[in-house]
C-alpha cells in the first residue's frame, strides 16, 4: 500500500521529494478522484497529440513520395525523411506513455476493488460469530480469497513495473 502511494505521488509530481512528503499521508477519496482525472486528461492529450501526429505523418509521406519521384532533390528528400522519422519516434513515445497510463489505471482499479473488499471484510469482522449466517461465513471466506487474489495481482503489476523500469 505504501509502495502504491509512493508510486502515485511520484507519477503525479515527478519528484522524489514530494513522494517522501506524501508517504505519511493517507490516500483520500479526493486523491483517487484526482488520479482518475489525471489519467483521463493524459489519455485525452495523448489521443489529440496522436491524431495530430497521424495527420502530420500523412502529409510528410505524401511530400516524401513526391520528392522521391523528382530528380536532384536529395536534400529535400533527406529533410522530409528526417521529419518523418521524428514523427515516428514521437508516436512510439506516445505508445509508451499510453502503456504507462494503462498500468496506472490497472493499479488504480485494483486499489479501488481492494478498498471495497476490505470494507466489506471489516463489516463481517465486526459482527459477532453468533449473529452470522452460513451465507455470511461463506461470503467472508470468499472476500478473504478475493482480497488475497487482488494482492497477488497488485504485486504482479508492481514487479512488471519494476522490470520495465529496469530496462
Amino acid at each position: 500500500y505504501n509502495e502504491y502511494k509512493s508510486y502515485l505521488s511520484l507519477m503525479m509530481s515527478g519528484s522524489k521529494e514530494e513522494e517522501v512528503k506524501v508517504e505519511s499521508q493517507p490516500i483520500l477519496e479526493q486523491d483517487l478522484k484526482d488520479v482518475r482525472n489525471y489519467i483521463t486528461e493524459c489519455h485525452n492529450r495523448i489521443t489529440r497529440h496522436s491524431a495530430e501526429l497521424n495527420r502530420k505523418a500523412k502529409v510528410l509521406e505524401k511530400e516524401l513520395g513526391e520528392a522521391m519521384d523528382l530528380q536532384d532533390h536529395v536534400e529535400l528528400e533527406q529533410r522530409l525523411l528526417k521529419s518523418w522519422m521524428q514523427v515516428v519516434h514521437e508516436r512510439n513515445t506516445l505508445v509508451q506513455k499510453q502503456d504507462e497510463l494503462n498500468s496506472l489505471q490497472n493499479e488504480e482499479d485494483l486499489e479501488d476493488r481492494c478498498c471495497a473488499v476490505m470494507q466489506e471484510i471489516k463489516r463481517y469482522q465486526n459482527m459477532k460469530d453468533s449473529d452470522k449466517t452460513e451465507s455470511d461465513f461463506a461470503r467472508e471466506v470468499d472476500l478473504d480469497e478475493e482480497h488475497k487474489e487482488l494482492l497477488r495481482k497488485r504485486e504482479m503489476l508492481l514487479r512488471i513495473g519494476e522490470y520495465i523500469n529496469a530496462m
